[in-house]
């Protein structure tokens, strides 16, 4: 557990030397980069924060409920043995190609291991540098809520997940054919992703009473004709049914954060939200994972699902803080969060000894 503590630790600290202040500049690809004192500053520490994380994520070895299930998977992809695991064409496509370039000798499953760490917390750190007006609260988060820990399983799941985080800076860009690129993309990896194509663009809408009486119907629905809507999540995802990811599991720890979260925002809403379209798509975002962990727990992987919707707290709830008037509330908040993350971050890491996601203990194939 001191390894996750301590990057967790380390890497926080550093990440409050980020000046969310600084404008952020796009450079078209043809023209020669400029970059202020302070962007060059920034990018060093998301440089450094990207070499930590991705140095702890690519030497595991043997970390993850899943880890050797992949490495099975790599050898039959390897073989051409498509037809025997139900991964995407992207994720196969990687798979033969590292095989195929370092052969079946140099261990070339912990390359894969490596190369799908350096793509997922490329995505979630770029991500949060486009979307967060205070990146070293949104990155805090983001560590000590597992978002970092949790991508040592799932891997496919969590690549596309880092992905289509990024992708909504193209939503608030009126870019969608970019947005869709992105999520398509990501779907080659994991095919569960393509959900976002609809709920990403409605996270836009403004709330007006027929909207929330749709919303209302829509979830009363959820509990009221569940196996309906499993027969129509079949059709499109059948390798999920009567599987272990089939388990109807109900997430009261992701329902009290979206609760808790949503209470927060309704106070602030006419300071944070009301005239931010950012904060807005974020807030609908809340609600969304809200309906999916309170109405739809018939789902399987719910809370895979959720997190698609949940990780947007990272960035609304440091938009609601900075919204705050008082700076001692402000600070206080700050320390709260951080003190209560660490202690959530403990019990989330011990518990995986339990739950059977073997994030403990940690081995890496340096010194172990």
């Amino acid at each position: 557990m001191a390894v996750y503590l301590v990057l967790a630790a380390v890497t926080i600290a550093i990440a409050h030397l980020v000046d969310s202040k600084v404008v952020k500049k796009e450079n078209s690809f043809f023209d020669a980069p400029e970059y202020t004192r302070g962007q060059i500053k920034n990018k060093i520490v998301y440089i450094l924060l990207f070499f930590l994380l991705f140095a702890v994520s690519a030497t595991r070895i043997a970390v993850g409920n899943d880890y050797w299930s992949y490495k099975a998977i790599f050898e039959l992809l390897a073989q051409n043995r498509d037809r025997s695991v139900a991964t995407e064409l992207g994720f196969n496509f990687l798979s033969k190609a590292v095989y195929l370039v370092f052969g079946h000798e140099e261990k070339p499953y912990i390359i894969i291991f490596a190369i799908v760490a350096f793509i997922t917390i490329f995505f979630f750190i770029k991500g949060m540098d486009e979307l967060s007006d205070d990146f070293a609260l949104s990155f805090a988060m983001f560590m000590l809520l597992g978002y970092y820990a949790s991508s040592f399983n799932s891997i496919r799941s969590y690549l596309a997940f880092s992905v289509a985080f990024y992708s909504v800076r193209y939503i608030f860009k009126r870019e969608f054919w970019k947005f869709a690129l992105f999520v398509l993309f990501a779907s080659t990896f994991h095919i569960s992703i393509l959900l976002v194509l609809l709920a990403y663009p409605l996270g836009l809408i403004k709330w007006k009473p027929w909207s929330i009486a749709i919303a209302t119907v829509l979830s009363a629905s959820f509990l009221a004709f569940p196996n309906l809507y499993r027969r129509l999540v079949f059709l499109i995802y059948p390798q999920y049914e009567n599987t272990a990811f089939d388990t109807g599991e109900i997430s009261y720890t992701n329902i009290a954060r979206c609760i808790a979260v949503l209470v927060i925002a309704i106070i602030l809403y006419k300071k944070a939200i009301k005239e931010s379209e950012r904060n807005r798509f974020y807030f609908n975002m809340n609600i969304f994972a809200s309906i999916v962990y309170l109405c739809c727990s018939f789902l399987p992987v719910v809370s895979r699902i959720g997190y698609y919707f949940n990780v947007f707290q990272i960035v609304l709830v440091p938009a609601l803080i900075n919204a705050i008037p008082k700076k001692w509330v402000r600070i206080l908040l700050r320390v709260l969060i951080i003190v209560f993350g660490f202690a959530y971050y403990i019990y989330f890491l011990h518990s995986s000894i339990d739950n059977g996601t073997r994030l403990l203990p940690y081995f890496n194939w340096i010194i172990n």
